[in-house]
């Protein structure tokens, strides 16, 4: 049975449709051991010239290795720290924050009211709802509300130690495949090349050096500009006057590794932390200063000299990235993803029957 030229071209759609599914399915089931495992990967990347320097000094492979995942434990431990020492200074303070915050709240369920004619409920219409004749004793009200409380305190407390400790695997688990990744590094690279022909070697040699010079130039790139840019956000911050600026000035740092809508998310941030802590005129006026300077000096000093063009890839197809990666390893796919599909394209560009989708997920297409 002969199938026609366009049976075929909608045979092969649905199976690429289909394909595609499946293989995103089976990622997000799989997240718990490909997400640790790719940013292993790509972390061994980055930490490879520095265990390339400590065997040069003296140290042996395995000292080396341990070494180097030692450096990045310690690095992101010290973050944790400085953000559980905010988030504590958060904590003592969070009464006067509410009290500063009911008038706001108040204020625009007002307007909310005035402007749509929604009516908005409060604690008394909610516990109306939980009541059977809308009405009821005081005692009796006095305690559904303490019980709603404590359930959902109950709830959040434990939603909040299972991500802890789903983070804490995660991080733990990246360090063991880090190490192992660090320790035979150049077997993985032998490994690699033997499924390639011997005339196509040098090709695959140049495209895997090409790949880990991605990784090393994106992620050191992001490091730094992450560092450079908290503390100009904490400096600007704190002179405005916003409490717990080093807190907001590294999460606002760290949101640069989500292309476009980080910054946004930062700056929200900020400026919904000035109006709860009772800022004035002038700290709106410095936040907006802060993360207009920030933007500038991101836009035309650190990114072109510090991160530089190292993937290669247009602004829709980082956008789409981000998003996809997000929808299936959540934060880690966002920030993984990215340096992936850079790879991805250098592997396209070697290879000629991949060549149109390499072109397709780079810049040279928006120059024309």
């Amino acid at each position: 049975m002969s199938f026609s030229k366009g049976q075929k071209s909608l045979f092969v759609a649905f199976a690429l449709i289909v394909g595609v599914y499946f293989l995103i399915e089976g990622l997000v089931s799989a997240k718990s051991f490909l997400a640790p495992l790719t940013m292993a990967m790509l972390l061994t990347m980055m930490f490879s010239p520095l265990a390339n320097k400590l065997e040069k000094l003296g140290l042996n492979r395995g000292l080396s290795s341990l070494t180097s995942i030692s450096i990045a434990a310690l690095f992101f431990v010290g973050m944790f720290f400085l953000l559980s020492l905010q988030v504590s200074s958060i904590a003592s303070d969070w009464p006067e924050i509410e009290e500063q915050m009911k008038p706001k709240v108040g204020n625009a369920q007002d307007w909310l009211a005035e402007k749509t004619g929604m009516s908005t409920f409060n604690e008394t219409n909610l516990f109306d709802i939980f009541s059977d004749e809308g009405s009821g004793s005081s005692q009796k009200e006095d305690k559904k509300e303490e019980m709603l409380k404590n359930s959902s305190v109950i709830k959040s407390a434990g939603q909040a130690l299972f991500s802890f400790f789903d983070f804490l695997s995660l991080a733990f688990l990246t360090l063991i495949y880090l190490f192992f990744l660090l320790f035979y590094r150049r077997m993985l690279k032998k490994s690699l090349l033997k499924f390639v022909a011997e005339d196509e070697q040098e090709k695959a040699q140049n495209m895997i050096e090409e790949s880990v010079k991605l990784s090393q130039g994106y992620l050191v790139g992001k490091f730094l500009l992450i560092l450079f840019l908290a503390i100009l956000y904490s400096a600007g911050l704190a002179i405005s006057g916003v409490k717990h600026a080093i807190l907001i000035s590294v999460i606002a740092a760290v949101l640069t590794f989500l292309p476009y809508i980080g910054n946004i998310i930062g700056f929200a941030l900020a400026l919904a932390l000035a109006a709860f802590s009772g800022g004035d005129l002038g700290t709106f006026i410095g936040v907006f200063i802060t993360f207009g300077v920030a933007q500038v000096v991101e836009n035309y000093i650190l990114q072109p000299y510090v991160v530089g063009d190292k993937v290669s890839l247009n602004p829709v197809a980082i956008i789409i990235v981000v998003v996809l990666g997000g929808s299936i390893w959540g934060i880690m796919g966002m920030v993984t993803f990215i340096p992936l599909f850079g790879i991805v394209k250098i592997a396209c560009d070697h290879i000629p029957i991949l060549k149109p989708v390499g072109f397709l997920l780079g810049n040279d297409g928006m120059k024309n």
